[in-house]
């Protein structure tokens, strides 16, 4: 009898030390998730890169990319605040920031929505490529007649 109950209270115990490694390690980290969407016409925004970046030194810490409905979703990502990073082009870029706590690990960011870059891209430049290839001279080489 005296063994059948040390039994019980070591496998008791077992279970209790496996639960709490089990909750320290959900505990650990977080879920975030959330959406694109035009500024304009409020379509979602597909096939676009989101990047998490440790907010206190901008970091890499884990990339996704948007589905065909615009949405993102990141699971495992250790407790801990981030910037949440996403360039689109043709838009002007997001970076909000976010907290995972570890009570309140399941973040939804809801609808992030992009606006349009305002200004077109430009290129400068003092001479075009004719100017360029009207000023490159062809000299024959010492003693050869030019063609």
């Amino acid at each position: 009898m005296k063994t059948s109950s040390v039994n019980r209270s070591l496998l008791a115990f077992i279970f209790f030390m496996t639960g709490l490694q089990l909750s320290a390690h959900l505990l650990s980290s977080g879920t975030l998730s959330g959406s694109l969407r035009d500024g304009d016409t409020k379509e979602p925004i597909p096939h676009t890169s989101v990047v998490l970046l440790r907010a206190t030194d901008h970091r890499f810490a884990a990339a996704g990319t948007t589905d065909a409905q615009g949405n993102f979703h990141f699971r495992k990502v250790p407790i801990g605040e981030y910037v949440v990073k996403t360039t689109v082009l043709g838009y002007q870029p997001q970076q909000p920031t976010i907290a995972l706590r570890a009570l309140h690990n399941r973040h939804q960011m809801g609808v992030l929505t992009l606006r349009s870059s305002s200004t077109q891209p430009t290129v400068t430049g003092s001479r075009n490529a004719s100017a360029v290839a009207r000023q490159v001279e062809v000299k024959p080489a010492a003693g050869k007649p030019a063609a």
